[in-house]
């Protein structure tokens, strides 16, 4: 390639090339302080079409290039109101122009016209400061988009924390929480298992927690154990893990508590074999939904081999928001809207089909490196975060660890401010015994429950089985089951018309969602049955951990209480300390004085329900008697229930025993 006969931007300067032309241009700018940009260009093809006699060299690429300076071209005027009046640009028509174009040949560039002289000062310092000067130069680009991926790579795989402790002043705060201090109110509580887990260096790691309350709680309901880590409780950082279980009226039960320094692979998988250790109906669990950090699902499949880890469906949602950026992947945004798009999709797939269907539409967008990172952490895992696979076991149709979220700002809001670990450890112990008296009176209530009204006899024998969770889940089924009309119907199997999935249904059971997430009579089960004339009330339909008897199980009431106005008398220094949540007995209750306690609970509590809905007229009245029955006992007295036959103003028949009230009568025995 020839070289220009000319060097350097003046009049009548040749240059052989649009690559030498560029070279000269950059450098005509640095050595002059100037700062251009083309104002007006046409290549080739465009002149051919002005010109097509004309001889060009397509390997020039342009006809015509007129540099000016950034200051120059025309000059902006402005469309709005004037209302934002402190708009600027750079435009002040300065006259500065260099005109390029091709020679009478038509195979080299000339300089034709040049005007070097600015109407604004021109200094280096000024030059230094446009974007075009403070971007980085492609070397450094590149280098930049390497870091950027590897930063991607780094926060996907996991950062292993350092610990350590930092110099004082250390600008970098760390978790310093004092696990130590935890360790003695937490051992002070009764029958409960405290187990610390300590680093090769004797350096402590993490606190296990469960009393005995949390192991029957597990015992009775193992199938579905969901976890999920609480980083703070107020000003103290902490990260304190939460396993809970869903008993049978569907509520939240914690089982266990981890107190962590970080949250690394090892600890977590000891914390788990520590829990399996303890707990023998570990072998029972199903299934086990996390939140899918720190690789939470291959330490969970390893240590329970026989369980199923699922991750939560908001946690998915937001790593695919947080991974699939133009920046990691080099996509445009359209293609990261796409891609977003399609993995939402999947996460709410209702069968294998529609899954494939979706995922061939990634496989579609050509996007490499996405295909390359859904192939890496998604798809072999898909049975875990998909909801139609999710749902294949023992879930009760929970698909996030809300729930562990929700218990954590109840436990939050009954904590307050702890100064310390110490406090921090008191205040949760206080807490989750409130909690628990709570749960046990809504327990009680729903004991004490009403049998629906206008029942069907097949909804009232459901009734008389399953608790009040489990039986509105089925009694809506029971309407839906009305409205179930079949594809194709077997001896034995039948087709149901479902929108979004193919199902086989039997008299037995059934391939959806409900029937095999629930464990509980589907609307599709229901109809079969119906139109091959069995019974649709089955008690096999239903598993075992949502019937009353099961609820009511081994469940005894809160310990025995003192009366208030009755001293707690000194405990000996070798005492047992009281379990969570309970005042310390006076005397230690016998087995009789147990039984008694517990009938007379019961009753207390139909008691205060029979009190809390009567008329607000006569509540007061009712208290009285309660209040003048509780103090008589307190002093040692006897109490006689006489009742009173009462006539209410506008009523005409005898009361009932609900309206009817009592006259008591003390009889004091000296």
């Amino acid at each position: 390639m020839a070289m220009s006969q000319t060097v350097g931007f003046r009049v009548g300067a040749e240059f052989s090339s649009y690559s030498e032309l560029h070279r000269e241009f950059r450098r005509y700018q640095r050595d002059c302080a100037v700062q251009l940009w083309t104002r007006h260009s046409r290549t080739i093809e465009a002149q051919r079409r002005r010109a097509p006699k004309r001889p060009m060299n397509d390997a020039l690429r342009f006809a015509e290039i007129d540099y000016a300076c950034i200051h120059g071209g025309k000059l902006f005027r402005a469309k709005g109101t004037g209302k934002r009046t402190n708009q600027r640009t750079n435009k002040t028509k300065c006259p500065c122009v260099i005109k390029v174009r091709l020679s009478p040949d038509g195979d080299k560039f000339v300089v034709k016209e040049m005007i070097e002289s600015h109407n604004h000062t021109v200094q280096e310092t000024e030059r230094e400061r446009f974007p075009r000067q403070r971007r980085f130069d492609s070397a450094v680009q590149r280098s930049r988009a390497d870091i950027k991926e590897n930063v991607g790579v780094a926060a996907q795989q996991g950062i292993p924390r350092d610990d350590t402790c930092r110099e004082k002043g250390s600008p970098c705060k760390t978790n310093r929480t004092d696990l130590e201090k935890m360790v003695p109110p937490l051992a002070a509580v009764k029958d409960a298992t405290v187990v610390v887990v300590v680093s090769k260096a004797n350096v402590l790691q993490a606190i296990y927690f469960q009393d005995n309350s949390m192991k029957r709680t597990f015992e009775r309901f193992p199938e579905v154990l969901l976890m999920d880590v609480t980083y703070k409780w107020d000003t103290l950082r902490l990260p304190t893990f939460l396993l809970l279980v869903i008993d049978g009226n569907g509520e939240s039960e914690l089982v266990c508590m981890w107190f962590v320094q970080s949250e690394e692979r090892e600890t977590i998988k000891q914390l788990l074999h520590i829990f399996k250790q303890k707990n023998p109906a570990a072998e029972r669990i199903q299934t086990v939904m996390c939140s899918g950090k720190s690789n939470q699902g291959e330490v969970i499949s390893e240590v329970l081999p026989h369980s199923k880890p699922i991750t939560c469906l908001f946690h998915t949602l937001r790593t695919f928001q947080t991974d699939i950026t133009t920046d990691k992947l080099q996509v445009t945004v359209g293609q990261r809207n796409l891609l977003l798009e399609i993995l939402h999709n999947m996460c709410y797939a209702a069968s294998a089909e529609e899954y494939d269907l979706l995922y061939h539409q990634l496989l579609d967008t050509n996007a490499q490196r996405a295909i390359d990172y859904f192939h890496r952490q998604w798809h072999g895992s898909r049975g875990q975060w998909v909801e139609s696979f999710k749902h294949e076991g023992e879930t009760y149709l929970t698909s996030t660890v809300k729930r562990v979220e929700l218990l954590s700002q109840q436990l939050q809001a009954r904590l307050g401010k702890p100064a310390d670990s110490a406090s921090l450890a008191e205040g949760l112990l206080r807490a989750l015994g409130g909690l628990r008296a709570e749960s046990e009176g809504r327990d009680g209530q729903q004991q004490l429950r009403s049998p629906p009204a206008e029942s069907s006899p097949v909804a009232a024998a459901y009734w008389e089985l399953l608790t009040g969770y489990a039986f509105a889940r089925v009694c809506r089924e029971l309407e839906e089951a009305e409205w179930v009309s079949f594809l194709s119907a077997g001896p034995e199997r039948a087709r149901p018309a479902c929108r979004r999935r193919a199902l086989l249904t039997g008299t037995g059971g059934c391939q959806c969602a409900f029937r095999t997430a629930m464990k509980l009579p589907c609307r599709h089960l229901l109809a079969l049955r119906r139109l091959r004339g069995h019974e649709l009330y089955d008690p096999t339909l239903c598993s075992p951990r949502w019937s009353r008897q099961h609820c009511q199980r081994d469940q005894p009431p809160p310990a025995l209480l003192l009366p208030e106005s009755e001293p707690v008398p000194a405990q000996p220094p070798a005492a047992a300390p009281p379990s969570l949540g309970e005042q310390t007995p006076a005397v230690a209750a016998t087995a009789a004085q147990q039984e008694r306690y517990s009938q007379a609970y019961r009753l207390s509590q139909k008691l205060s329900l029979l009190a809390a809905g009567c008329p607000a007229e006569e509540f007061d009245s009712c208290l009285a008697v309660m209040t003048t029955v509780t103090n008589i006992w307190a002093r040692g007295g006897q109490v006689q229930v006489t009742e009173i036959n009462v006539t209410r103003p506008g009523e005409d028949k005898p009361p009932t025993p609900e309206n009817m009230p009592s006259e008591v009568n003390n009889t004091n025995q000296n």
